[in-house]
């Protein structure tokens, strides 16, 4: 952990052990999937500028 912390490029959370891995794993891929369903909704909102 002192290594990690000490790193240039230090990650925000320290995910330590394979348990915590795959549960965070299968959490965010889980939200990521809701997210992308709703891309199209999402970029259907843009306001579109005309070019002057």
């Amino acid at each position: 952990m002192i290594d990690v912390a000490d790193e240039e490029n230090a990650p925000l959370r320290l995910t330590l052990g394979s348990d915590a891995y795959d549960a965070i794993h299968t959490s965010l891929s889980s939200r990521l999937a809701a997210l992308e369903g709703q891309k199209d909704t999402a970029y259907s909102t843009d306001f579109e500028t005309k070019a002057e």
